[in-house]
């Protein structure tokens, strides 16, 4: 609650003390953002599975996924100066900007990293310490430059050094050693299906404020990042949810029930949320942005909506990295290709018009993600045949 009220801080800031164009210029890049952190999240995950499967030997463990930090970390920083200037072009953003982003998104791998094996040890009071650590201090460096200088640049600048003081941090609290060694292919597999699948997610998540930003006008881009926004409060409210059940999750005797668990309370705390924003919907959006983004208010349900079935989405991709990564991977994928090709050629002339659809592509994902990682697979089946086929009579013995 601590790193993600940090976050919703900067923004709030943000959307009083730039312009209404800054302000999506803003929006776009933090939703940029968001979609590269899927390489630190996907690297949180590895870790957390690495000190669950090898509880006897964590030193090991710990060694191997530090070095894989620092080859994400390498990988992204060169992706940034890459991407930089196509980025700035597309979305009307001074370059200097995007790849102060890009430079907060590699800054942020390594203590995502620490977080996972914090969570892999289920040590909640050093992981609680490390993430709010994280969100605080980044908050902190973008609302000062804010305040200092109200341009999307110098807020890009502040990001960028408060993500390294705050992923430095994390790295001192999880024990995480800078590490240039190799750590084998198997757990290069791995940070890959889980960056792939969470990627799409988050891509899907995100792309709607990217789209609002190319085909609506600069207000109304910036009265959907405001949306977005709320959007995000639902997504990452029930974080610490799947904080709790992944290392469950990870493990083969339990994993199914963790799985449920998760769920249920996820699209309960989404119903809640939705509820809410139906009812306080004006009041809410005042205190977020203010009063210039009072028309919003009729939507703000809409956007809790989208947030709240993203977040269900997020369970189900995380409980997919331990058998079916790829398969359920793939749901959002297709679902954000046809969302961008549904909003491309025929509906997006206002905001409603980008935000049912992308409600509707994340419902249609989700569901199917659910079913495919309910349904039994082929090797249980096949399992749970051979046990009942191969079940012996019971043997009784007499001396």
């Amino acid at each position: 609650m601590l790193a993600n009220g940090a976050a919703y801080l900067l923004s709030m800031i943000g959307a009083r003390a730039l312009s209404v164009a800054d302000y999506g210029a803003l929006g776009a890049l933090l939703s940029v953002s968001i979609i590269g952190s899927t390489i630190a999240l996907a690297a949180q995950a590895v870790g957390s599975r690495q000190m669950v499967f090898k509880a006897m030997d964590q030193a090991r463990a710990v060694a191997e996924t530090a070095g894989l930090a620092s080859g994400a970390t390498i990988t992204m920083t060169v992706l940034g100066v890459v991407l930089f200037q196509p980025l700035a072009s597309l979305l009307g953003v001074p370059p200097l900007a995007v790849l102060l982003t890009f430079g907060a998104m590699a800054a942020s791998i390594p203590g995502f990293t620490a977080l996972g094996i914090l969570q892999g040890r289920e040590d909640h009071r050093g992981f609680g310490i490390a993430y709010s650590g994280i969100g605080l201090i980044r908050a902190a460096g973008g609302i000062v430059a804010m305040l200092f200088v109200p341009t999307v640049t110098s807020a890009s600048l502040g990001i960028f050094v408060g993500s390294v003081v705050g992923s430095a941090l994390s790295m001192v609290v999880g024990r995480l050693p800078l590490s240039l060694a190799w750590t084998g292919r198997p757990l290069v597999r791995e940070l890959l299906h889980n960056s792939s699948a969470l990627v799409a997610l988050f891509a899907l998540a995100n792309s709607d404020v990217l789209l609002a930003r190319v085909f609506l006008d600069e207000d109304s881009s910036g009265g959907y990042a405001v949306g977005a926004l709320i959007a995000k409060i639902a997504f990452f409210l029930p974080y610490a949810i799947i904080t709790i059940y992944f290392p469950r999750m990870s493990a083969a005797e339990d994993k199914r029930r963790a799985f449920l668990m998760a769920l249920l309370m996820t699209a309960g705390m989404g119903v809640v949320v939705t509820a809410a924003c139906f009812l306080l919907g004006g009041p809410l959006v005042w205190i977020l942005a203010g009063a210039k983004y009072a028309a919003l208010a009729p939507l703000a349900w809409l956007f809790a909506l989208e947030g709240s079935i993203f977040a269900v989405m997020q369970v189900v991709l995380y409980a997919g990295f331990s058998t079916r990564a790829k398969i359920v991977g793939l749901v959002p994928l297709a679902a954000l290709a046809a969302q961008i090709l549904v909003v491309t050629l025929w509906r997006h002339d206002t905001i409603l018009q980008i935000l049912v659809v992308t409600i509707v592509a994340a419902t249609a994902s989700t569901i199917v993600g659910v079913w495919i990682e309910l349904r039994p697979s082929r090797k249980e089946a096949a399992r749970d045949g051979r046990a009942s086929l191969s079940s012996p009579e019971p043997r009784v013995e007499t001396s």
